[in-house]
Order: C-alpha cells, then structure tokens, then sequence
C-alpha cells in the first residue's frame, strides 16, 4: 500500500517524462530530415508546432515534409493523445481537489493584513462582516475563521465573504495569523478563550509578529476576572463584547475602542460611572458646545443627549452643526459621582 500511495501520489512524473522525450526526439528527427531552410526547424517555430501537434488543434501552418520529419510528428502527436490527456486529468484532479480542501478548511491560504476570526458562528460572523463592509477601509478586507471540530460541517457555506480553516497544530500558519491586522478569539465559554488565547500569544511571540488581539467576553458577570486572566497573558488583549457584533466591528476598526465600552458597561470602571441627568424644563437653552466645556470645567463629560425625559428617549452620540440643548432634554454624562448641575451658572 506505500509502494502504490507513492506510485500515485507522483503520477503526473511519468507522462511529464513521455512529453519530454517526445519533444527532444521530434526535435531531433526534424531537425536531421527537414530542409535546412525551413521554418519548422527554428526553435520558437517548433515549440509552437509541439504545442498545436500535442494538442491535436492542428492549425497546418507548420507541418513537417521529409519520411523522418513526419515521424517525429507523429511521436508529437501520439504522446500529445496519450501522456498529455493524462496531464490534463491529474491537472483537473489537483484543482478540484484544491477547491475541496479550501471549501473543508484544510488547504493554506495565502493571506496579509487580514482579519482572523478564531471561533465560527456563522449568524454572528456574517453580522460582524456586514458591520465592516460599511466602512470603506474594510469594505474588501479578507476574512478567514477557524473552526474547533463540528462547527462546520461540510463546505463552507459563504466562500464569497470568508474562508474557513479548520482547527489542528497547523491551524494558525494555514490561516497566516501572524499576517493579520487582527485576530479575534471566540471560545465556547470565556475560560476556553483565555486558554486558546495563550496559545495564539505563544504562536505570535515565536513568530514576532504584532498583532491587534481581541477576545469574546460572553459572560458580562465574569467581566473583570476575564479581563485579569487576558493581562496575565499579554497587556495588549482586549476584551469585547461578542454578543454585539455592531461593537465587535467597531472593536476590530478601532483598537483600543473596545476599553471604552467595557469602561461604560462596568460600575467596578475606577474612571467614572455613567449618569443620567435630566435638563428642567424651565432651565433655559444653550448650544452643545458650552454645555460640555461647562460639564468638563466640573470634572464631567457629556457623552450624549437625549431628546426627551421620557425612560426610552433615544439618545445622540455625535453633535450636529450649531445644535442646541434646552430645557425638557436629557444628558448622559460621565462622573465620579452623580453630578449636580448649577443651571443658573450655565
């Protein structure tokens, strides 16, 4: 069974070898019996007239004239029917099995400045996609996920947005991580992203490679004793949110973003707590602008505002030209303690 693996796993030595000697032998009986002055003789024309005999196109536009001329044609032609069908078919075979071993997650890619997704969930990794297109600066950046064991079964089912690797000891380097602009882990509970993450710690650190690490944080309780374990690993993990892909997007566009919102989803965060204030309706009215200097002069910031005092009021992040706040509105602000806003001194 070796003696036939190996036969076969160089099968296409023997019709390479036919296609060689029939292009020496051709060569030589041509060039011993044709007319010194033909054109078939030249080497550019006999390379072409090999090409179109092996081939049986048969153009005519060169063709031999002398007994051992044509013998050697019909060498040409008969190893073109035979060795170069077989070429043909083991070329055939090996792309087909390319394709295979790509769509299975098995074959290497060759991939730079890529975003690596360690952990497959085909809902939440087609959202997180659909949030990076919509910025232009990754609206053609590849993706490739690797997949523990039973995640993907089958051929990947979306080979027009990512490419799949499947997880083994070779996992990394066929996903060419240590190339990538990001490597996100999501294992299928935290401790199982603290552990894989030490292992892509390890990889990159062998490889000295720099690249911006992001880990899944499924359990919100659990928050600060991930985060600890990540730093024991490397300083430079962030932890993310995974159950929002809008955040995780932003996350992978924006390292180092992915603090802020641990900071405004944590009470423990030692910088300040979000609050929200409410503007008295007879308060008065001033543009965005002096209200946050106003807020900042008191040790606050003014993160966003709101439209009304009602519990569901949607609130704005970003400012709009010459906006104005007045009375009836709402502000979440962020401060060491619950502000108490002076309106008369505004």
């Amino acid at each position: 069974m070796r003696l036939v693996n190996r036969l076969t796993g160089r099968s296409w030595r023997a019709p390479a070898l036919v296609l060689l000697a029939a292009f020496l032998v051709g060569w030589l009986l041509i060039a011993v019996f044709e007319e010194p002055g033909a054109d078939i003789r030249r080497p550019d024309e006999y390379i072409w007239y090999f090409l179109v005999s092996g081939t049986t196109t048969g153009y005519g536009d060169l063709y031999p004239e002398s007994v051992g001329g044509r013998i050697g044609g019909v060498i040409i032609i008969v190893a073109g029917l035979t060795a170069g069908l077989v070429m043909f078919a083991e070329l055939t075979l090996w792309m087909g099995r390319g394709r295979t071993m790509r769509a299975n997650g098995q074959a290497q890619l060759h991939k730079k400045q890529h975003i690596v997704m360690i952990g497959y969930d085909r809902d939440g990794l087609r959202a997180i996609i659909g949030q990076l297109r919509a910025d232009p600066e990754y609206a053609k950046t590849p993706v490739v996920t690797i997949f523990w064991p039973g995640e993907l079964t089958g051929e990947n089912p979306d080979p027009g947005l990512y490419d799949v690797v499947a997880f083994d000891d070779t996992a990394y380097e066929r996903a060419c991580l240590e190339n990538a602009r990001s490597a996100v882990v999501v294992g299928r509970s935290d401790d199982e992203t603290v552990r894989v993450m030490l292992g892509v710690s390890a990889y990159l650190r062998r490889k000295d490679a720099s690249v911006h690490l992001l880990a899944g944080v499924h359990d919100g309780g659990r928050r600060a004793e991930i985060t600890e374990a990540l730093g024991l690993v490397s300083p430079d993990i962030e932890p993310v949110d995974i159950d929002d892909p809008a955040v995780v997007a932003v996350a992978i566009r924006n390292p180092g973003v992915a603090a802020i919102y641990h900071n405004l989803a944590s009470t423990l965060d030692s910088d300040g707590t979000l609050y929200r204030v409410d503007v008295p309706e007879d308060a008065g009215e001033w543009s965005r602008l002096d209200v946050a200097v106003f807020l900042l002069h008191r040790g606050s910031t003014l993160l966003a505002v709101g439209e009304s005092h009602r519990p569901n009021a949607s609130f704005r992040l970003t400012a709009r030209l010459d906006e104005r706040i007045k009375g009836g509105q709402s502000l979440a602000v962020v401060a060491p303690s619950r502000p108490d806003i002076p309106w008369h001194e505004l």
